[in-house]
């Protein structure tokens, strides 16, 4: 069944979204009943305690799972399967081992046949994003985990997807390998201006990067309350050190933490 969407209005519009998965002895409504808007060029967070549906929401905005109910439409048009105008980074390494750094990145960009992107030097340009133009040549047993997610991104970006999504892409790396992915990720969505929706258990990584926060009750998901940092027009608000250090941050920090557990004791 699908919910009427407002085509008119670009960016991503998610309407009434339910998920309902075939149980032992009855089923199981992992979401229902999801609404929320992503304007162009804006970041939001899909952030909630464990089990809460976030990748499940994510799945099916990238096309991977079709809801039971709801619709998801991007710049007016229905989303009804994977598409190369929606991006996907994983949260394990995802890197083709056989593939050097370069030819990960273009992987994309070959299958769909993309000769004039090829030519025009785009695998060069987010590999030089991402920071990894010295390792083009390398082998992805070669390199960190964070080297590793940094070639996601950069072969997730090289297609120009019109939505960029992130399942915790950070979620197996150590403390301040995080960090500095997150602020790297933060620098090259402003600089090439992309449409993000990502999941993250990690209230600070929400609070850093997103310009909306869609929280997630448990048990089903549905929408608690949407939420907006106030700092996040500030363009200053690049790292850790100045996202904690804002007046605005321990406020937010804290009404998140208590909805966290709130929902935990469900």
């Amino acid at each position: 069944m699908s919910a009427a969407l407002d085509l008119q209005h670009g960016g991503l519009e998610v309407a009434r979204l339910g998920k309902v998965f075939p149980g032992r002895d009855k089923p199981v409504i992992a979401v229902e009943d999801v609404s929320f808007h992503v304007e162009p060029r804006q970041v939001c967070m899909l952030l909630g305690p464990s089990g809460c549906g976030k990748s499940t929401i994510l799945r099916m905005i990238a096309g991977l799972e079709q809801p039971s109910s709801g619709g998801i439409n991007l710049n007016g048009n229905p989303v009804v399967g994977p598409h190369r105008e929606r991006g996907m980074v994983f949260q394990g390494y995802t890197s083709f081992p056989w593939l050097t750094v370069r030819q990960n990145v273009s992987y994309g960009l070959r299958i769909n046949g993309d000769a004039y992107a090829l030519r025009e030097g785009t695998v060069d340009h987010y590999l030089e994003r991402v920071g990894l133009s010295r390792f083009a040549d390398a082998w992805p047993h070669q390199l960190s985990g964070g080297m590793r997610q940094r070639v996601a991104l950069a072969r997730a970006l090289a297609t120009t997807p019109q939505l960029l999504l992130m399942d915790e892409p950070f979620g197996a790396l150590d403390a301040e390998t995080r960090w500095q992915m997150q602020e790297l990720l933060l620098n090259v969505i402003r600089k090439e201006r992309m449409t993000v929706v990502m999941v993250t258990h990690d209230v600070e990584e929400a609070l850093l990067l997103g310009d909306q926060i869609v929280f997630l009750s448990s048990h089903p998901g549905r929408v608690r309350t949407m939420l907006y940092p106030p700092f996040k027009g500030d363009d200053a608000i690049c790292t850790r050190e100045a996202l904690r250090t804002h007046p605005d941050y321990a406020p937010m920090e804290r009404q998140i933490l208590a909805m966290m557990r709130e929902e935990g004791g469900h």
